[in-house]
């Protein structure tokens, strides 16, 4: 266990049960108590004016005129009076139709708001694509002289001379990448803009160049554009899914406990995947639980992105690269999700087996998207799905399963879906505040795992645990299954 002294401050936690969209749903139930009340009311107005017309209660009026006129009045005015039972219960339906009013333009405020941001941020995105396009011209014209020029006059400087100028370069890198992970905000904002941005570009092309190049000429949003662009790159090709027996996660053999030991664990498994070892890229563990009753029950762990350098011109078999997320954020299927499916085939999930799935950035969007999707659902029991640094919000949402989304405000990536984390009954999403200086450390799992370790037991985050405590108690027999997953093929793509 870390120094909870030092642990990440936590700045929110938005959804799960005790969220507004619970909320919300809670008080349209209340609404339709009310409408149901109503209904009984008028029931009971229609009971007294059977009542009035009872040919017994007729009857008596010739023997006993002033109690019969008396009870006549009393029946009316609980039935129809200015207090009775039928207008009370128009005040009912009046209270019902209230509530669900309120609630649809809290609802259609947040949706306006969200719009809102979008249609900015779009505009903000064509204009700078526009002045790039318009730049560009000239860039290349002055790329075209100096370069060469540059190149000449390179070997003639001295050589204190050359070495400032790199590390001048290196200082203006470091400074950009400072910049990027202290303003995660304003990324954020420029992603939401992408495809304003793309389409600024594209004014820059000749005409009927962007149907060369394959795009459509309107991006409205940032699925619109990430679809477009991830069809650049191609098919995606079938998963090739092979047991990793040779490769060893410590914590394999430990059952997870609580929820640092998940991200130890899942950082262990994204470990197995080194960028100089680009034949173990893809790597993924199910651990299966065996508890002393004999059930059993599955953890998935899913790590992410292997590669974001991918262009259409250099795919090959890695499966988690650039194109894998452009496909999730625009709700396509991945190479990488139909992997993870034979693999938890190849590892003996059965049908009925609880399973948890544990991912980090893509990893997080592949197990969100897995357990969003209804022949996953229909194949395997998904218990619950706990992600880190994984930009959900634009992602088909899990319903009826228990999602907890961590994010850290200063990671850089959560925001790549250009929205903040949405208000859902099924995801609960914490979010804690952690500077270190660089875009990779914000987004490691160190640092996810340092905020897992300081969680607080909030209602939405308590009932989570609750849903998934059989993963993560003690005294399972546990076993371990490793796979690596590529792509069939390489992309043979040719530049336009």
């Amino acid at each position: 266990m870390s120094d909870r002294s030092a642990t990440p401050p936590l700045t929110e936690i938005t959804g799960g049960v005790a969220g507004p969209a619970a909320t919300y749903a809670a008080v349209r139930a209340l609404a339709d108590r009310f409408d149901a009340a109503g209904d009984r009311m008028r029931g009971w107005a229609a009971t007294g004016g059977r009542t009035l017309c009872d040919p017994d209660l007729l009857a008596s009026a010739p023997l006993s005129p002033l109690t019969f006129a008396d009870a006549e009045e009393r029946v009316l005015a609980a039935t129809a009076g200015t207090h009775g039972i039928l207008s009370t219960s128009l005040l009912y339906e009046a209270d019902a139709l209230l509530v669900r009013a309120t609630v649809d333009a809290f609802v259609g405020c947040d949706r306006l708001v969200a719009s809102s941001f979008e249609v900015l941020d779009y505009a903000a995105g064509r204009t700078l694509g526009c002045a790039v396009a318009t730049a560009a011209p000239y860039a290349v014209a002055l790329g075209v002289v100096a370069v060469p020029a540059s190149r000449l006059t390179w070997r003639h400087l001295p050589a204190d001379t050359r070495q400032r100028l790199r590390d001048e370069a290196g200082d203006e890198e470091d400074a950009a990448q400072e910049w990027v992970a202290t303003h995660p905000e304003a990324v954020q904002h420029l992603v939401d803009g992408s495809g304003g941005l793309l389409d600024g570009l594209l004014t820059g092309l000749p005409a009927g160049g962007s149907a060369v190049l394959g795009l459509a000429a309107f991006h409205p949003t940032l699925g619109a554009a990430a679809s477009d662009l991830a069809a650049w790159y191609g098919p995606e090709g079938e998963p090739q899914v092979r047991r990793r027996p040779d490769l060893a996660v410590r914590l394999g053999a430990v059952p997870p406990g609580d929820l640092p030991g998940l991200m130890h664990h899942l950082a262990e498994t994204d470990d197995l995947s080194p960028g100089d070892r680009p034949g173990d890229q893809g790597t993924i563990e199910v651990q299966t639980l065996t508890a002393s009753d004999g059930s059993v029950r599955h953890v998935v762990y899913l790590p992410g992105t292997d590669d974001l350098t991918t262009t259409p011109f250099s795919q090959d078999g890695d499966v988690r690269d650039l194109p894998t997320n452009l496909r999730l954020i625009a709700g396509h299927d991945t190479t990488y999700a139909a992997g993870i499916e034979k693999a938890m085939t190849r590892a003996g999930i059965g049908p009925d087996d609880p399973v948890l799935l544990v991912g980090h950035s893509q990893g997080g969007m592949a197990a969100y998207a897995a357990a969003a999707s209804p022949a996953v659902r229909r194949r395997w029991a998904v218990a619950g799905v706990l992600t880190a640094g994984s930009p959900l919000a634009r992602m088909p949402v899990p319903r009826g399963v228990p999602v907890l989304a961590l994010e850290n405000a200063d990671d850089v990536v959560p925001g790549l879906d250009g929205r903040w984390p949405l208000d859902l009954r099924s995801v609960t999403t914490a979010r804690f505040r952690r500077q270190t200086g660089s875009i990779g450390g914000n987004h490691g799992l160190d640092t996810y795992a340092e905020a897992a370790d300081a969680l607080p037991d909030s209602p939405s985050v308590a009932a989570w645990r609750r849903s998934t405590a059989a993963f993560l108690a003690g005294g399972a027999v546990v076993s371990t299954r490793r796979f690596a997953i590529t792509r069939s093929r390489a992309s043979s793509r040719k530049p336009p």
